[in-house]
């Protein structure tokens, strides 16, 4: 299964299940694939992928509920597994009130870390700190992602770097970061949440040093 496919709603429906309002709602919370339970004619459902530019899958996973939503979602990717809930309809075939509220939860937190959730996988740089992990993007290596856990430190080590990085910035923010390098470790000093905002887990992007960095600039 491709690795980019990140989040998958694995969806237990009936027959008066919407296809359209299922795959739209999936594709707006930053999934990429879904998968189809109950259904005796999944024809609506190629459709609907198809017009949403949605894979469907045959996968089963875990029923989503607003307490784990995101710790949940962390440790799959933690693990390295696709993270898979079950989404589960009334006899209308609409969304258990549990289930809108987890599902807002994962649209919030996916707005603005969807990107490095889906297309980022293992990394061999290293931390200390037991609250965070570091994966890599699959398809840009240079770009670095660090998942931490609020509350958040004042500090983050990484080790295992052969340059000193150009940035370091959170996702959500893209303000620069103040750092050090030193013994092929780099240590950001980390700012708070802005106002009103507070995630369970925050991502923090360090860009790698590249070739091309080094590149300067032609006059003519």
């Amino acid at each position: 299964m491709n690795p980019d496919y990140g989040i998958i709603l694995n969806f237990k429906v009936n027959a008066n299940a919407n296809a359209q309002k299922l795959v739209r709602l999936a594709r707006n919370i930053g999934a990429r694939a879904i998968s189809v339970e109950g259904a005796n004619d999944l024809a609506p459902y190629k459709e609907a992928c198809k017009d949403y530019t949605i894979e469907l899958v045959n996968a089963h996973g875990i029923d989503l509920t607003s307490a784990n939503a995101i710790d949940e979602l962390i440790n799959f990717k933690r693990n390295e597994q696709h993270a898979v809930f079950n989404v589960k309809l009334d006899e209308m075939g609409d969304l258990l009130d549990e289930q809108k509220t987890a599902l807002t939860l994962l649209n919030d937190w996916m707005h603005w870390f969807g990107h490095a959730y889906n297309e980022s996988g293992k990394s061999t740089l290293k931390t200390a700190d037991s609250n965070s992990f570091i994966c890599e993007n699959r398809h840009a290596k240079y770009q670095v992602y660090v998942f931490i856990k609020s509350p958040l430190p004042k500090t983050i080590k990484v080790e295992g770097f052969e340059h000193e990085p150009m940035r370091a910035e959170w996702i959500d923010e893209r303000v620069e970061l103040p750092f050090s390098f030193k013994n092929k470790e780099v240590t950001v000093e980390l700012s708070p949440y802005p106002d009103g905002i507070d995630y369970k887990w925050r991502v923090l992007r360090i860009m790698k040093h590249r070739p091309e960095d080094d590149i300067k600039e032609t006059q003519f």
